[in-house]
């Protein structure tokens, strides 16, 4: 286990115009399961790539458990890096894949059994040992992929997407399985995805990026309650934050964030609520999405029809499209933004 230390790196692809990540600062603690997400093209998998030694830094160092690998190369690192793909030998069976990295090292026989005895246990493939990769699923192939990762036992896992390629189903009982896996390890883990569920899900704090500029990084429920800037709120949270055009007297042109769960329709007939805390918007349904616990409303404002509001829809009856339905705003749980800058107001 060891603490990774990001101190303001740089990182530019030869001639590019800006860097695919600035001024990267971030220190991520022994044991911590940190995620960065972001949309794509946001520097993400090349901050990743640069800890593993695999992209060059143009400034700043990357430290691991104190020591500077900056410049070091990859083998030198004590980092283990699981992909997107699996990248397993199709003629070695699953004991044979996990075990070949330490085969390479000229661990003895003995140890590379043991070794991969333990970590299958660990991940439930002790069944599958003699198979080859052709005979597993997905879910399967990614945990022999995981396996051999962890029989290495690293000071750090790095993990690029390893669940983009399974189904849904799939993917939400690997991630549940994974994230129970690295707590019970305690190993370093750096995790990339696009995907901002699994980010929330899975991480200890998550990281967010956008245009290779980290905006924030916190806990995933400071992330929800307390985004930093319009881009954060409107990246986090499924579906995401409105985000609407306001005026406010004292400062002129915001942006107000909301939640869906803090907008309900109100029911035909039901009185309009009123007072400092309420504020009311008239609507056009566009979409009823359901879910099956929860249903959300997609509509349009009458008086803007370019601007879409998302409620959740809570008990009343499920409304058509082309419905009129009067949507309730919570502004004590609202969000103030600056409309220039998109940086959270107080």
């Amino acid at each position: 286990m060891a603490t990774v230390r990001f101190d303001n790196v740089t990182i530019r692809y030869p001639g590019a115009e800006r860097p695919s990540v600035d001024s990267f600062d971030l220190e991520i603690a022994d044991g911590e399961f940190l995620v960065l997400v972001g949309p794509s093209g946001c520097g993400k998998s090349t901050t990743l790539r640069a800890l593993a030694g695999l992209e060059d830094v143009e400034d700043g160092s990357i430290t691991i458990d104190g020591h500077d690998v900056t410049r070091a190369e990859p083998a030198d690192r004590d980092i283990a890096m699981v992909f997107q793909n699996y990248a397993l030998y199709p003629h070695m069976s699953v004991a044979e894949n996990m075990g070949f990295s330490l085969k390479l090292a000229k661990l003895p026989k003995r140890d590379i059994e043991a070794k991969v005895r333990e970590a299958a246990d660990v991940l439930g493939l002790t069944p599958f040992l003699d198979r080859k990769p052709k005979d597993l699923s997905g879910g399967q192939r990614q945990r022999v992929a995981m396996g051999r990762a962890i029989v290495r036992n690293p000071a750090v896992f790095l993990m690029d997407e390893p669940l983009s390629n399974l189904d849904a189903k799939l993917r939400v009982q690997t991630r549940t399985e994974l994230a129970a896996l690295q707590r019970r390890l305690g190993t370093t883990t750096v995790y990339v995805t696009h995907d901002q569920v699994e980010a929330m899900t899975m991480g200890d704090r998550v990281a967010v990026l956008r245009d290779g500029v980290l905006q924030q990084v916190a806990s995933p429920k400071d992330l929800y309650e307390r985004p930093v800037n319009a881009f954060v709120a409107g990246f986090i949270g499924s579906p995401s934050m409105n985000l609407l055009a306001a005026d406010d007297p004292e400062r002129g042109r915001v942006t107000l964030g909301i939640r869906p769960e803090h907008v309900r329709p109100l029911a035909d007939g039901a009185p309009q609520p009123d007072g400092p805390g309420v504020t009311v918007i008239d609507t056009e349904v566009d979409l009823v999405e359901e879910l099956g616990a929860e249903s959300y409303l997609y509509a349009h404002r009458v008086d803007s029809p370019e601007v879409t509001v998302v409620a959740r829809l809570g008990d009343i009856p499920t409304p058509a499209r082309g419905d009129r339905v009067r949507l309730v705003l919570d502004m004590d749980r609202a969000h103030w933004f600056d409309a220039g800058t998109g940086d959270r107001l107080e």
